[in-house]
């Protein structure tokens, strides 16, 4: 997902689940965005495989450069999940 689609679905956050896709350790106070739910790519497989994750809502996942995000979008539209990952990640968000 384009960085302007993005801004545009997350404009209603109850509608999106949003998931910053980092391990803790990548975490600092400024490079998330407000409202994001940490959970590590691993945990993301894990909490889908119990079924933990709604597939009635829009997920929306993001890490630093995009990369993670698009194989959890993969691997979890194939499961059935409304999921989108953002392109370009933290990196292409935070450009001017």
């Amino acid at each position: 997902m384009k960085k302007e689609t993005f801004e545009e679905l997350i404009k209603n956050r109850d509608e999106v689940l949003l998931l910053d896709i980092r391990e803790a350790e990548e975490l600092s106070g400024d490079e998330t965005i407000e409202g994001a739910v940490n959970m590590p790519m691993g945990k993301v497989f894990t909490e889908a495989i119990k079924d933990n994750l709604p597939k009635d809502k829009q997920i929306i996942v993001f890490c630093r450069t995009g990369g993670r995000a698009s194989i959890v979008e993969r691997e979890l539209q194939e499961r059935g999940y409304m999921i989108n990952g953002l392109e370009g990640g933290l990196v292409e968000l935070r450009s001017v």
